[in-house]
């Protein structure tokens, strides 16, 4: 099958459509809300210090309880579980933003924040959970797994690209509407990108939560996860700890960008970081779309550690650009590993974990995600403001990346292989008991133990 034939195909999915398109509109708000707090908070409280812990307190709080949310979609169906989140979080970001325009205490926009961050409807997870049950062995579309996990995660680096466009289209209204609103634009136009990005979150959701495709999957009710739920899987545990050196290298590497920007561009540097994050996604989706359209041989554990691989070089390439030119050009190269490697690490946890704990074992990934990127740019932070700090700030991503195509090379990232049984194993030691009927019972969600799979 050619690769666009493959995507035509995987559009005709029942229900793909709206995961495809919905899942933008869904996720859109992620690309405006970071940065239209953080300007509002200093705006109106006067320091990054409180706009910083504002918008660190909702990542953490969200980091804290995703897998909760998780082990309820998978208990009850995100169908069911989602928009009740997402209509809480929408609403928690609407109090929120009167409670910062209302100009209350820190401690009490800390307290709303966290709230709001434990609300946030766990998508992302859900939509890989939705397309690994779609593509499974017995729905005869296993063919078109790596493209759709691909195309997921093509689209949510797109959502990082499409939406700080978006807030600085909001920030050019900002003058009209605070002219008519009376207050000024530094928050007229961060308040009404927060309006805009709590309704794509709670409207989205719903509407993909609500649609044919996520409302038809399986819950696994009494049979869903207890304990440390899909964490008892080894292979799982390996890949949140390579999972955790990439998030470091992508919550610090925008920040040393920053500093390479303030040290080559000086008065434009703001502008040029904007501009170099930019082409590293733009990289990073192309890539996204080329790879699934592809057909590659070998075992996923292999092609992750080639990816983690190539990637940590690329961080360290970085360090010897002598212009944001050349460091522009790089980082469009060094970005098409990345959808890739996020791809395959998508697809190496739906062949470990059983599909009645998928959504929850994706939620893991988030929570890794949100902390150790939130610990990369604390660190990096501190990192950058050495002399040539720019420089340690790309090298720490390498490292950390580094570390963990380490864990790649050295832990088992993969499902075992099905026991092949012998000719002793075939001989009966005792002859079958009878059948006996009982009344019929309501269906179970089906256990994948893993094929060939998703992003």
């Amino acid at each position: 099958m050619t690769g666009m034939a493959r995507y035509g195909r995987l559009w005709r999915v029942p229900g793909a459509p709206l995961l495809l398109v919905g899942g933008v509109v869904a996720r859109l708000g992620q690309g405006v809300t970071i940065l239209a707090w953080l300007l509002l908070v200093k705006e109106t409280s006067g320091g990054f210090t409180e706009a910083g812990l504002v918008g660190a307190t909702i990542s953490l709080a969200t980091a804290a309880t995703a897998p909760v949310a998780g082990r309820l979609a998978d208990r009850y169906g995100a169908g069911r579980v989602l928009p009740l989140y997402a209509a809480v979080y929408a609403a928690l970001q609407l109090v929120l933003l009167a409670a910062v325009l209302a100009r209350l205490p820190l401690g009490v926009l800390c307290a709303v924040a966290a709230l709001s961050g434990a609300a946030f409807p766990a998508i992302s997870p859900a939509l890989r959970a939705a397309w690994t049950t779609l593509t499974n062995e017995d729905s005869g579309r296993g063919d078109v797994r790596q493209a759709a996990m691909a195309a997921e995660s093509t689209l949510f680096e797109l959502v990082f690209v499409v939406g700080p466009l978006l807030f600085s289209a909001f920030m050019l209204l900002g003058t009209p509407l605070g002219d008519a609103l009376g207050t000024g634009n530094g928050t007229a136009g961060p308040a009404a990108a927060l309006v805009f990005a709590s309704l794509c979150t709670g409207f989205g959701t719903f509407v993909v939560a609500r649609g044919r495709a996520m409302r038809a999957l399986p819950s696994g009710g009494a049979k869903a996860a207890r304990g440390i739920g899909p964490l008892r899987e080894p292979a799982l545990r390996m890949l949140l700890l390579c999972a955790a050196g990439i998030a470091f290298s992508f919550g610090g590497s925008p920040v040393a960008i920053a500093a390479y920007t303030k040290a080559h561009d000086g008065a434009s540097a703001e502008s040029v970081t904007g501009i170099l994050i930019a082409v590293w996604s733009i990289g990073s989706a192309a890539a996204g779309l080329w790879y699934g359209s592809r057909t590659f041989r070998g075992s996923l554990g292999r092609r992750f550690l080639v990816l983690l691989a190539a990637l940590a070089a690329g961080y360290a390439v970085w360090a010897l650009m002598p212009n944001s030119y050349a460091l522009g050009a790089v980082l469009f190269v060094s970005g098409a590993v990345i959808a890739p490697a996020l791809t395959v690490e998508a697809e190496l946890v739906s062949q470990v974990v059983p599909e009645r704990m998928l959504n929850e074992a994706y939620t893991w990934l988030t929570t890794v995600n949100l902390s150790m990127a939130a610990l990369g740019s604390a660190v990096t932070g501190v990192v950058v403001d050495r002399q040539d700090g720019h420089t340690w700030g790309f090298l720490a991503a390498a490292a950390a990346t580094a570390v963990a195509a380490l864990v790649a090379a050295t832990g088992r990232l993969e499902a075992p292989a099905a026991p092949v049984s012998s000719a002793a194993d075939d001989i009966p030691t005792a002859p079958p008991a009878p059948e006996v009927r009982t009344a019929p019972t309501a269906p179970t969600a089906r256990t994948h133990h893993g094929t060939e799979h998703d992003g």
